[in-house]
Parts: C-alpha cells; sequence; structure tokens
C-alpha cells in the first residue's frame, strides 16, 4: 500500500488513458482506486471487530434486562450465534465491498428507467424489514447531515477515475452502501429483529461514527494522488454529469435508502391514480380536476393549503367528510371565478391524493380493533394529515414518514384502551387531545411538525411503559412465585399420601409427616427441584421412616438398628432445615426413638423362660405383641441411645383410607369427545407468545376488556395476563383458553403498522374494484 501510495498520478493521465484503453479488467484497479479499497477494507474490518467484541456485552445486558424467558433465550442465542459467524460476516462485508469496487470499472450509468410496477403485486414490506429500514434510514441520515460535501467531493473523483458517471447514492461508500453490506453480511443468521436493531445501533456507533475520519482520509490519499487535487472543502461544488436533480422547492428530500429523487414517488401515485379511477368509474364520483374546461391552468398546491386551512378554521372538531370537503374546494373554485373571470381546477395529483387519504382514514375509522375513543382522535386528524400529505406526497410510499410513525405510535400506545375505560384522568388520552388541538391550530403542518409530535408522544410512552413493566414484572415475579409453591405443594402432598394410602399406622407418625416432614419435602422441591438429589433424599427418609415403626419381617434386628440410626438422624437434618432449633432433643425425634424400639421388641425372640420342673412341665410358646399392646417406653437394645423415661408412648394406630394432604386440582378435563377442542385452537394457544394484547369477550362476571399475555408459567402452565398498567386482570389454562377462543371470546390484537395496515386495505379493495370491472 506504501508503494501505491508513492505512484503519483495526474488528474490528465489517468483522464486520458481510461479514455484511451476503455475498461480495464476487473482484477486490476488503477493505483488510487486499488489504494482507496484496501484502506476502506482496513477501516471496515477494525469497525466490525470493534462491534462483535462488544456484542456479547451488550446483548448479555439485554438478556439480563430480558421481561420474558423467551427474550432471555434469544439473546444468548444471538450471543453464540454471532460469536460462531463473526468471521463469516466480515468476509462477505469485505468481499462485498471488493466486488463493488471491482463492479466500477466497467461502470456505465443506464438511461433512468422507472422501476416497473404490478398493480397485482403492490405491496407493502413485512413489519421487521420495515423497523429495519426505518433504522436505517436514520443512521444514513445522520451520516449525511454530517458529511454530504466530503461524499459529494469522493463522488467528483471517483468518477474521474472510471469511465461513467456515479452519484452520491451510487458511490460505493456512501453510507447506504456500507450499511447495505453489512445487512447482507448478517441477513444468513435469521436473527430476530430485536437483535438486529440492537446490531444495527452498534454498528452505528463502531463504524459510522468513524466515517467523517474515513472521508477525510480518502478524499486525502485522492488529492494526494493527483485527483482533483484542487477541491477545497468549503469551496463550490460541481455535481456530477450524471447526477439527478435536486428535489423541487418546499419538498423534503427523503433520506438515502429511501425514494430519494421523486421518481419512484410519481409511479407509486401514477398507479393510485389508475386505482382511483377504476373507484370513480364505479361509484359514480366525479373527480373536481375534471371540472371545468381541460385547458385550465390547475391550483397550485400552496393555494390548496390555503382552501383546507380555511376550511379547517369552519369545520367541527369531529371531523368533515369528502363530500364536504369537495363542496367547500367547489365553492370557492367558483367564487375566484367570479372575481377573477378566471376558471381553474385542481390538480388531478391532488385530487387523488384527497380521495386517498379520505379512503385511508375509512378503513382506520371502520377497523374494529381500535378503541371508540381512538378513533374519535383519529378523526380529528383527517384534516391535517391531509394537508402534510398535499404538501409532501412521499406520504405514501415513505415508511419513515413522521406522519405515519405519528399514528403508528398512536395506534401501539393505546393498544389497552377499552370501550368501557373512562379516560377523563387518563394521561395520555388528555395528551393526545393537547396533540390533536394544536395540528388544527397550527397554519404549517409538515413533515417537522409531525416528527416533533411523534418525538412528544414517543417520550411519553416510554415514561409510561417503563412504569407498567415495573408493576408487570412484580405480578409476574409474584405468579412465577406462587406457581412454584403450588407446585412444591402438590408434590409433597402427592408423594405422602401415595405413601400413606392404605396403611395402618401410628397417629403421630402420620401427623409428623403431614406437618412436619411437608414442610422439608416442599422446601427441597423450591430450591432444588424435583431432579435434584435433596428431593430424592427427602423422599425417601419418608419411605424408611414409615419402615422403621413396622414390625419386621425378614430383616436381622442389626439391620433394623441401622435404618433406625440414619432415619433419626435424617429427620434431625430436616427439622434442622425448617428452622428447628435442637432437633435431637425435640420429643418428636424421642417419640419417634420409642416407636422404633416398641417395633423391635415386638421383633426380636423373647429370653428364654426358667421352668421350674417340680412346679410345671408345660413349655411357655412367646407371643408377638402389636405396638399397639404396648404402653410404656421399651428399654433400649444394646447400642442404642438412651429414652427419656418421661415420654409417653403413643400406641393409637390408624388406617389410612383417605389423603392426609390436599393436592391442588388440576385443570378440568372435558369428559366428552364433544368438549375437546379441535386442533386449530390448539394450535393457537401454542403460537402465544408474551408482549401480545388480546380482547377478551364481555361475560356475566366481567366487561370486554384488553389485556396484555405477560407471562406463561411452566409450573403450573397457566397465562397470565394484565392490563396496560401492569396489573394482573385474568388467568388461563391450556385447555381453558383454547376453548375460549373456539366460542369466539378472545382475539389476537394486529400489533402491525396502522396507516401500512389501512394502505394495504385500501389497495385490496382498489384492486379488486378494477378486477370487477374489467
Amino acid at each position: 500500500m506504501s508503494k501505491e501510495h508513492n505512484k503519483v498520478v495526474s488528474l490528465a493521465s489517468v483522464g486520458q488513458g481510461v479514455r484511451r484503453q476503455g475498461a480495464v479488467s476487473r482484477g486490476s484497479l488503477p493505483p488510487p482506486l486499488a489504494a482507496v479499497r484496501d484502506r476502506v477494507q482496513t477501516f471496515l474490518r477494525v469497525g466490525l471487530s470493534e462491534l462483535f467484541d462488544n456484542a456479547d456485552d451488550t446483548l448479555f445486558a439485554k438478556a439480563d434486562r430480558a421481561a420474558s424467558n423467551a427474550d432471555q433465550s434469544m439473546f444468548f442465542d444471538a450471543m453464540r450465534l454471532l460469536r460462531l459467524q463473526r468471521h463469516a460476516v466480515e468476509k462477505s462485508c469485505c468481499e462485498g465491498l471488493d466486488r463493488q469496487f471491482n463492479e466500477l470499472q466497467g461502470y456505465r450509468r443506464a438511461a433512468e428507467a422507472p422501476a416497473s410496477y404490478d398493480l397485482d403485486s403492490l405491496s407493502l414490506v413485512q413489519p421487521d424489514e420495515l423497523e429495519q429500514t426505518v433504522a436505517m434510514d436514520s443512521m444514513v441520515g445522520r451520516v449525511l447531515a454530517r458529511n454530504q460535501q466530503a461524499l459529494t467531493h469522493l463522488t467528483l473523483r471517483l468518477n474521474a477515475l472510471v469511465n461513467g458517471g456515479i452519484s452520491d447514492a451510487d458511490n460505493v461508500l456512501a453510507p447506504a452502501q456500507l450499511v447495505q453490506l453489512f445487512v447482507d453480511g448478517y441477513a444468513p443468521l435469521n436473527l430476530d429483529i430485536k437483535v438486529r436493531l440492537i446490531i444495527l445501533k452498534m454498528f452505528e456507533r463502531h463504524v459510522f461514527n468513524s466515517l467523517d475520519s474515513l472521508y477525510a482520509d480518502v478524499n486525502e490519499l485522492l488529492a494526494n494522488a493527483g485527483v482533483l487535487p484542487d477541491l477545497k472543502q468549503g469551496g463550490p461544488v460541481r455535481r456530477p454529469r450524471a447526477e439527478r436533480p435536486t428535489p423541487a422547492a418546499g419538498r423534503p428530500a427523503a433520506t438515502t435508502g429511501a425514494v430519494d429523487d421523486g421518481a419512484e414517488q410519481q409511479q407509486v401515485l401514477s398507479i393510485f391514480s389508475e386505482l382511483i379511477s377504476s373507484w370513480r368509474h364505479v361509484s359514480g364520483d366525479v373527480a373536481l380536476s375534471a371540472l371545468g374546461a381541460p385547458s385550465a391552468p390547475p391550483v397550485r398546491s400552496d393555494e390548496l393549503l390555503g382552501m383546507l386551512n380555511h376550511f379547517a378554521s369552519q369545520a367541527s372538531h369531529s371531523g368533515a367528510s369528502l363530500s364536504d370537503l369537495r363542496n367547500h374546494i367547489n365553492h370557492q373554485l367558483t367564487e375566484q371565478q367570479r372575481q377573477t373571470g378566471e376558471v381553474r381546477k385542481l390538480d388531478r395529483v391532488d385530487d387523488d391524493v384527497i380521495s386517498l387519504v379520505s379512503m385511508l382514514f375509512d378503513v382506520v375509522l371502520d377497523d374494529d380493533q381500535l378503541p371508540a375513543a381512538l378513533k374519535a382522535l383519529i378523526g380529528r386528524m383527517q384534516l391535517p394529515i391531509l394537508r402534510v400529505a398535499i404538501a409532501d406526497k412521499s406520504l405514501f410510499n415513505r415508511a419513515s414518514h413522521p406522519a405515519r410513525r405519528l399514528l403508528n405510535e398512536l395506534a401501539r400506545a393505546t393498544m389497552g384502551w377499552s370501550d368501557h375505560d373512562d379516560l377523563q384522568r387518563d394521561q395520555l388520552h388528555a395528551l393526545l387531545e393537547r396533540m390533536v388541538d394544536r395540528m388544527h391550530g397550527e397554519a404549517l403542518v409538515d413533515a417537522a411538525f409531525f416528527e416533533q409530535m411523534h418525538e412528544e408522544l414517543a417520550g411519553f410512552v416510554r415514561l409510561e411503559q417503563r412504569r407498567a413493566e415495573r408493576l408487570e414484572q412484580r405480578t409476574r415475579d409474584a405468579e412465577e412465585g406462587r406457581a412454584r409453591v403450588e407446585a412444591a405443594r402438590s408434590q409433597a402432598a402427592r408423594v405422602l399420601n401415595g405413601l400413606l394410602m392404605g396403611r395402618t399406622l401410628p397417629v403421630f407418625v402420620v401427623d409428623l409427616l403431614r406437618d412436619r416432614w411437608s414442610q422439608v419435602l416442599q422446601l427441597a422441591h423450591l430450591r432444588e427441584g424435583r431432579d435434584s438429589s435433596a428431593w430424592q433424599d427427602a423422599v425417601a427418609l419418608a419411605e424408611r421412616l414409615v419402615e422403621s415403626v413396622e414390625i419386621p419381617v425378614r430383616e436381622t434386628l442389626e439391620q433394623r438398628r441401622r435404618l433406625n440410626e440414619q432415619v433419626c438422624e435424617g429427620l434431625c437434618d430436616g427439622l434442622r432445615l425448617i428452622g428447628e432449633e435442637q432437633p435431637e432433643d425435640s420429643p418428636q425425634l424421642h417419640q419417634l426413638q420409642a416407636l422404633q424400639q416398641a417395633a423391635l421388641a415386638t421383633m426380636a425372640p423373647p429370653a428364654p423362660a426358667v421352668v421350674e420342673p417340680v412346679e410345671s412341665s408345660v413349655m411357655v410358646e412367646p407371643v408377638s405383641a402389636p405396638i399397639s399392646d404396648v404402653e410404656s417406653v421399651p428399654a433400649a437394645e444394646p447400642g442404642q441411645p438412651e429414652l427419656a423415661v418421661d415420654i409417653p408412648l403413643l400406641t393409637d394406630m390408624v388406617l389410612v383410607e383417605e389423603p392426609v394432604l390436599e393436592e391442588p386440582l388440576p385443570e378440568s378435563q372435558p369428559e366428552t369427545v364433544a368438549e375437546l377442542p379441535d386442533a386449530e385452537a390448539a394450535a393457537w394457544v401454542d403460537s402465544l407468545h408474551t408482549g401480545s394484547w388480546f380482547e377478551l369477550a364481555a361475560s356475566e362476571d366481567r366487561p370486554a376488556q384488553r389485556c396484555k399475555l405477560a407471562a406463561i408459567i411452566s409450573f403450573s402452565g397457566k397465562y397470565i395476563f394484565v392490563n396496560r398498567s401492569g396489573m394482573k386482570v385474568a388467568e388461563y389454562g391450556h385447555l381453558e383458553l383454547s376453548s375460549l377462543y373456539q366460542r369466539g371470546e378472545i382475539r389476537l390484537l394486529a400489533n402491525d403498522q396502522l396507516f401500512d395496515r389501512a394502505l394495504e386495505s385500501v389497495i385490496g379493495n382498489l384492486r379488486q374494484l378494477r378486477g370487477s370491472r374489467s
């Protein structure tokens, strides 16, 4: 690279050489261009290396703060995937950059042909891709705002090196091109949109924030190589000969990566115009642009905005219909003709925009998923949206337009509103009312105004969400804790009931297991789980405890004594675990030892009877007495601890015929095949994930309400729902939720973009009308 840097090439020689030799082979770049490529590849490698070095910490922090187990697993999986595939992504970016530099050699700018659109294939991008595109547009816009002149100088110098015209947008070093390389590099990883947005933000931090110095270095490198060395920072800029024209005055330029020249915008509007023509033919509507003489001059957009402002001042706050608006505009045109004698008509594009906005709001206001209070607010926004659509027609083809973002954010923020809610004291409702009032009071409602409104709403929503998330987390933790306790209690009850049912045992032993050892089982289950050794040991000790007070059948005395010692030691450990101090001296332990000794005494062969031959010659056969006949504490066997003589032996026996511990009732199961939910309902429930919003139909004990799925408890299988404040409002099991879906008493609310959903619906309706006409 240093050798290439020393080869100074004059501008004349470079230009003439390229023209004489034609396109150079792809493998051999001119030395200045090769030096630029090497410099950019080094820059990209360093930036991506820093990005991936910090990705683990960033994603781990996100996982640590994740609201659900699913999100936490997603972030951990993304960490591992990025760690394994980082070199593949870096290689893909560098190879893509090298390929683009090689393609510059034979670059020819083709005549600008508008993209071909098929009316039947016109559709919108998916929400995830839309979010990614918006994020990319924002990143690119910030870089361009800082480096527009440096990028223009770089474009001019590259045009001097290749035999073709390159625009700023086509420049291989344009921010839109670089971020697209990165997006294409990680696309095969199929990352979740949440992870993609995070690493795009990191790309901006570690790569884009250093582009200023890269552009300065590359411009200096080319200037030193003799490529347009006279270009000065801040001096006059000569646009490339193939550069697209700048946007018309008064119309904001779109960011790179979206539509930046208006050609695609005009193409989309012409498609809508054709579809709307079909609608007018079917509906009988007469366009205002068709009124008057065909040669009549059209009304300028700024004049039309003045008419809309005048109409807004006269219209009621409840909104106005399309018919009212058309009548007002027609009246204004007639009044102008009467005063000036000049016949005017509405521009066809503006007329189509009025109809399109009206259709969009008709679809939005007919959406049964929107609460009535939100529809009332949106209805009042129709005129402000129409005003910005007339002034900036990129509203329909630019997903990141501030007016679209505001409507989408508004729909997301009010997802939890229900029709029966009292919103008079709701802070969000009050904020939205103030915002709509400001829209009607502002003389200039443009994209910048809507951007300000969006930032204000988004900031308020973030604060409200943080408060709701804290309460939601407490609700989730409480439900998970309750489910864990219920699961532990259920398992302990199941074990002890299975162990004791059908046995005849001392009442003391039954009480000990039910009242004390059940607590030990629950604690072991809570702390270490059902598959842990602590749980298995606690279950085994309960079984051995029962065995230690039963009359043995085939055991030897020594085996039973060892068993008794182990049971007593384990009982002490368990009682100590649940907080009992000095269990070795407790009455429960002494009573158990007494029962064990009584069982041993019943098992042990009696001492040989001393028979005086003179007095009697009858042999006395041994008789085994049951435990219940023993009324005093027997003497301790050799090697056994001495028992307290003042501990009475409780010899009452009981046949355990009913469960000693209550087990939680399982979710009610269907009794007949007809009561089973169908496969579609079961699959719908299985597909649910936390964070989604639902609407529950009204029932006898509650009105219709909207709620969010906050948690799916693994211990109990319960689905926990909360309201927009984070408070629990309902819980259902899998079967119950399937039945609700099958009966139509619960539905999932669409969480996609409101404006995009309405635009998709309008396109579908117009397409259907066109098809019926043909």
